[in-house]
């Protein structure tokens, strides 16, 4: 719906302007003349606004999924575990199983991204591999140990929370013009008060 409807930057301004909503329809079914199906049905509330993306899941718990429409006009859907993943909504509604879900495709992402971590991100900073050697146990166990287990982002949050804690808890994943192959993974370490939002990201 939000691909095929609203993915226009004026078609955005007037479907934030409706409030939050329950179910989204066609552009002007407030007015009538659709089934429920493809009606608005509005939340009768205002859209909550927040300073920053790091903020889209914080006010409702045990959300499965997000979308993000940022300001270079692109929907993104966002993984909303340990790794907020931020992928081109496009390249996920390429890459849907037969029963038109994308959860294999997700848990794919998760384990890409964190291998990625692993294997090439943290070997490439001294003071990630610092944190690495404050382990009790070889850097091959440790990446063995997450990349093995069946949700390789949430073991590294769970066991390994200091190098989790080291670099930034959101990741940007850029995909090739056609959205069907994933072509970098952009990570950045922790940046505290100073980080930027990951539409600046390089």
């Amino acid at each position: 719906r939000l691909l095929e409807w609203y993915d226009d930057p004026k078609l955005m301004d007037y479907l934030f302007g409706l409030g939050q909503m329950k179910l989204i329809g066609k552009p002007g079914s407030e007015n009538g003349g659709e089934s429920w199906f493809y009606t608005h049905e509005p939340a009768n509330e205002a859209h909550w606004v927040d300073p920053s993306e790091r903020w889209i899941f914080s006010k409702i718990a045990f959300i499965d999924y997000g979308y993000f429409y940022d300001s270079d006009n692109t929907w993104y859907y966002v993984e909303p575990g340990p790794l907020r993943i931020k992928i081109p909504l496009r390249y996920i509604g390429n890459h849907l199983d037969d029963r038109g879900y994308e959860f294999d495709e997700r848990r794919r992402i998760i384990k890409h991204v964190t291998e990625y971590f692993l294997n090439e991100f943290v070997p490439a900073d001294n003071e990630m591999m610092e944190i690495v050697g404050s382990y009790d146990k070889p850097y091959g166990e440790i990446t063995s140990q997450i990349l093995d287990s069946e949700y390789p982002d949430h073991e590294l949050y769970d066991h390994y929370r200091r190098l989790y804690e080291a670099m930034d808890d959101w990741v940007v994943v850029k995909t090739d013009d056609e959205n069907e192959n994933i072509t970098r993974i952009i990570m950045k370490k922790n940046q505290g008060e100073k980080r930027i939002e990951t539409i600046d990201w390089e």
